[in-house]
């Protein structure tokens, strides 16, 4: 019931229902002055809203580790690594308990969580040989970790400069309105919410804004938990509570949106509530870049038939044989010009591997031949794969993740999944694209589909 500053296997961290005690974690005064120390790592139950633990430092927060959503904390997702020395966990809603707990599960494996004095949670197991504790597991000390470390409607992403970015239909308040350029610039909407009309803008891989007066409902699914934002005025954002099986429960955000940050692979969706005139000018954007894609190719492809023409009568003056001959080379040289420029405005509306109008193309290529691969869309591929969690995590390599999946069907398939941040990768993915659909082989994988657009790029075999 007081575990001090260590936490072992079946212990419980967290409120026990009937006796009211909240089980937390305290660290040392230093390393070697067991006396309580700064921190403290304590379960925050909310009267609406959703249990998150929160690192409490001499008295205020300095971190919070997101709800449970399924299969672990929203903000603590490398947590899933603990499965690689044997060690699961789970947290427990019922009439007896709110709480978390480990075990493992290979016998005469010891192993320990410990709140250190500097702040850090430690996962340590016992080596018999060295007689020693071996640290397998730290909590993150990035930038993005620290509790409000960028302010209400706006994420923290280590991957952008800066790292503070104001959600879509927010901008930065300071009369410059430019980007943020520090994290105490405060993000305000574009246009005020007019109830009626208004959309909701697609956010992935999100560790969840804190919960403190959210409404919860378990028991719809995420259909539902739209209709319910938009029936709601004061409704500014929701989400699943549990990502499992394709997404069940629902929260629902009336609050300012605070304490967000961005994954690679991690995280879940949230859907921001916007006014409909911000969605249609992001929409506008898209038909801006298309219009001008198009001006451009047009101009281009316009030139190239007067190129065209003047090589053709240029080479003319130096040939003697004509007749029929001469009418066909110019016949066939017309058509070549004009084929290539409906080559050219056919792939603004190419709908092959997920790409379709105002999107950029990565995979063009000038190979001949139609590699005909289906059309999916990222939610037939995301499904499967717990929306890329990390349980189905296969493997990575310098192009990204490989996840694990299994179709509506119950066909198995392997996911690769280009890294959201990389900016490298593009030319492999198009190759492999290529290659693969090419060889068929009993010994090789085939390719049944892929999906692309600005944002992801995607093979799934």
């Amino acid at each position: 019931d007081y575990p001090t500053d260590t936490l072992l296997p079946h212990m419980k961290l967290g409120l026990n229902v009937k006796t009211k005690n909240n089980r937390f974690l305290t660290s040392w005064k230093n390393s070697y002055d067991p006396s309580s120390g700064s921190f403290s790592y304590k379960l925050e139950i909310p009267r609406h809203g959703l249990p998150e633990f929160l690192m409490w430092r001499s008295g205020g927060p300095a971190f919070r580790s997101g709800p449970w959503d399924g299969i672990r904390f929203s903000g603590i997702p490398e947590m899933e690594r603990w499965k690689f020395v044997n060690i699961v966990y789970n947290f427990t809603e019922n009439k007896e308990d709110i709480a978390f707990t480990f075990r493992v599960t290979t016998p005469d494996v010891y192993a320990k969580l410990t709140m250190r004095f500097d702040g850090f949670l430690e996962l340590s197991t016992w080596d018999p040989e060295m007689l020693e504790w071996n640290v397998f597991w730290v909590t993150s000390t990035s930038d993005c970790d620290i509790y409000m470390g960028c302010t209400p409607y706006s994420f923290c992403d280590m991957n952008t400069t800066p790292k503070c970015n104001c959600i879509k239909g927010f901008e930065p308040s300071n009369p410059q309105g430019g980007a943020m350029n520090n994290t105490s610039t405060e993000c305000v909407r574009k246009t005020q919410l007019n109830c009626k009309g208004d959309g909701f803008y697609w956010l992935r891989n999100m560790k969840l804004p804190e919960t403190s007066g959210a409404i919860v409902d378990k028991r719809i699914g995420l259909k539902e938990c739209e209709e319910r934002c938009i029936e709601n005025c004061n409704c500014t954002a929701f989400a699943n509570t549990n990502i499992q099986d394709g997404g069940s429960g629902c929260v629902l955000w009336t609050r300012e949106l605070a304490d967000i940050r961005r994954y690679v692979d991690a995280g879940q969706d949230l859907y921001v509530r916007l006014a409909a005139v911000d969605l249609v000018t992001e929409n506008g954007n898209n038909n801006s870049r298309k219009t001008r894609t198009i001006i451009g190719l047009s101009v281009g492809a316009t030139a190239l038939i007067v190129l065209s023409f003047t090589i053709f009568f240029f080479w003319r003056k130096h040939k003697q044989a004509r007749g029929i001959a001469l009418y066909t080379d110019l016949v066939f040289s017309i058509l070549t010009s004009f084929s290539f420029l409906f080559c050219l405005l056919l792939c603004l509306n190419k709908t092959e591997c997920g790409q379709t109008g105002g999107r950029l193309n990565l995979l063009d290529t000038t190979d001949d031949d139609d590699l005909k691969l289906p059309l999916m869309e990222y939610d037939v591929v995301a499904m499967p794969t717990n929306d890329f969690s990390i349980s189905n995590k296969l493997g990575e390599g310098g192009f990204g993740t490989v996840y694990k999946g299994r179709l509506i069907d119950g066909e198995e398939i392997a996911v690769k999944k280009l890294s959201d941040v990389s900016t490298q990768g593009t030319n492999e993915f198009r190759t492999e694209m290529i290659l693969i659909a090419k060889l068929q082989h009993i010994n090789l994988v085939r390719l049944l589909g892929c999906f692309a657009d600005e944002d992801d790029k995607i093979l799934v075999y």
